[in-house]
């Protein structure tokens, strides 16, 4: 295993050892260094964050506001990537960077055309040109595509409980956005199976391609379950066809010591832990089998342990460049691919890691703190789609599903916006009731947001970037005060606390000035049912 080394400067320079599982780097930093400072951070978040955006509102197409498939595709338009770029549109307007009635005059104008455009059984197919019909998408040619058409729906149902004023526009929004969502067929997917199916080609009135856990479908399952009576799934084609009746469940499987119940050995494409995450909020999905934040977070983690530790090291990936998903090809390494740890040609995807911002926020920091100094990794909206490190190759082109989730889980990770939005909507709250989730997952007593492995026994934290403070979440069963500290590694006592702490998740805050950066730490929190818990930081 590679070593991370941090030296100090000092009148004399010593040896740190931090929590960072490895990046083969000597790092010199000063004695409080502050390089991830909140504002330094926060600079540039707003900067990329506001880029990316720009590709669903500036680069646009003009007449439907709906989302290119890529900025150098043409005019074939996206279902799913607009579906994202609908919540990203919503995130511009809730910041600023363009009026509310500029957001809403443009949600409207992706409303009018959804509901004129070609639909099946009330879904949307994968692509259209501008005039609303439909575009073949391989062999599909008058197919309708109900993963896509869930991620537009995730996008219309947020502007639903964003779009809340009684003018004449958000009204519109919120009726024909309504309209929308309810006149779908989800349960016409089955085709009597306890399955559903991603597609249906119309022409020949055939289903295709049953879908099945895991993977980025989640949303469509939940959806279909949340729908109104006349068209939703029953929660037995749920239980079946995407939990297979928990027989896909790994629950005692780990990778590098993290905690992997679901999907492919090292997790897959990191856009699993994306797609259905945007407005579905992980942190309160718990089922009998599965804590789906755990799952999420494990993902990403593993992703990067693999890049940092496991890759062939002729790729140079480093603590600044990780992150596997689908995305173009770069250098020598073509083609659009969905890589992963089991799939890798040595191209980075910058919306792998910047799209795990909700689970992995300081790792995350450290590709946006990297990239955002290279010139060459940005095109015309933001980052490029991929890069390969190892011949400091970029590919400069966008395309709309990559763009949109580093736009949305950076505001989750940064407000929750998409999520409280989304998390609001009748169907969301159906659907997870009817998946068997409980609204309000209950956790043992501990630090519940974050993972640790054997190999890993810290976890690196950075302030957050628009609050000024660490922030420790955990976990009590009962109410009352807890006494919260933060002791050095010569056992002093840096920050002591008496927290009031409610039952269920609470945080410990420490202020960015108020302890020595760069250095570890042990947390200790007693909680109110005198149980006291740790757990090693290193506070960047």
């Amino acid at each position: 295993m590679k070593l991370l080394h941090i030296f100090f400067v000092l009148p004399a320079l010593f040896l740190f050892s931090c929590s960072d599982d490895g990046n083969g780097e000597t790092i010199v930093v000063d004695k409080n260094d502050s390089t991830y400072a909140p504002d330094a951070v926060k600079k540039i978040l707003d900067e990329e964050q506001h880029a990316a955006f720009r590709y669903f509102y500036d680069g646009a197409d003009k007449n439907s506001g709906m989302a290119l498939e890529g900025n150098e595709r043409g005019t074939t338009i996206t279902i799913g990537g607009s579906g994202f770029g609908m919540m990203a549109i919503i995130v511009g307007t809730e910041r600023g960077w363009v009026t509310r009635a500029q957001g809403a005059e443009h949600v409207l104008k992706m409303a009018r055309f959804l509901n004129g455009a070609e639909r099946y059984k009330g879904v949307w197919a994968h692509w259209y040109n501008p005039q609303g019909e439909s575009v073949p998408f391989g062999d599909q040619v008058e197919t309708g595509d109900l993963v896509e058409s869930s991620f537009m729906v995730a996008g219309l149902l947020t502007a639903i409980e964003y779009f809340k004023e009684s003018n004449a526009v958000e009204t519109e929004i919120r009726e024909t956005a309504t309209s929308l969502c309810n006149s779908i067929e989800w349960n016409a997917y089955t085709g009597g199976k306890d399955v559903l199916h991603w597609l249906w080609y119309s022409q020949e009135d055939k289903l295709s391609l049953e879908v099945k856990g895991w993977n980025e479908c989640m949303e469509t399952y939940l959806l279909a379950l949340g729908a109104p009576e006349a068209h939703c799934i029953s929660p037995e084609v749920y239980q079946s066809g995407w939990l297979s009746n928990g027989s896909k469940v790994y629950p005692n499987r780990d990778f590098y010591g993290y905690p992997l119940p679901l999907g492919n050995d090292y997790g897959g494409p990191l856009f699993f832990a994306h797609y259905s995450f945007l407005g579905f909020n992980p942190r309160l999905m718990q089922d009998e089998f599965v804590y789906y934040w755990r799952q999420n977070q494990a993902h990403a983690l593993i992703n990067r342990h693999y890049c940092l530790n496991t890759a062939p090291e002729k790729f140079a990936y480093t603590a600044q460049n990780w992150g596997l998903s689908a995305c173009y090809g770069a250098g020598t390494s073509t083609g659009y691919k969905a890589r992963s740890p089991l799939k890798d040609d040595g191209v980075i995807a910058p919306t792998a890691a910047l799209a795990s911002y909700p689970y992995v926020p300081f790792y995350a920091t450290q590709v946006l703190m990297n990239l955002n100094k290279k010139k060459d990794a940005h095109g015309a909206y933001g980052f490029c789609d991929s890069y390969s490190p190892s011949e400091n190759a970029y590919e400069r082109k966008h395309l709309a599903i990559d763009q949109g989730p580093i736009v949305v889980m950076i505001e989750n990770y940064r407000t929750g916006l998409i999520w409280n939005l989304f998390m609001k909507s009748d169907y969301a709250k159906r659907a997870l009731q009817r998946a068997g989730m409980e609204s309000q997952p209950k956790h043992e007593e501990g630090f519940y947001l974050l993972l640790t492995s054997p190999q890993v026994k810290s976890v690196d934290l950075m302030a957050h970037p628009d609050r000024g403070a660490y922030e420790i979440d955990f976990y009590s069963t009962v109410g009352g005060s807890a006494k919260c500290s933060l002791i050095d590694a010569v056992g002093n006592k840096v920050v002591e606390k008496n927290v009031s702490v409610s039952t269920g998740g609470n945080v410990f805050s420490i202020g960015y000035d108020e302890i020595k950066r760069g250095k570890e730490y042990q947390v200790v929190i007693l909680l109110p049912s005198d149980k006291t818990i740790e757990l090693g930081v290193v506070l960047h």
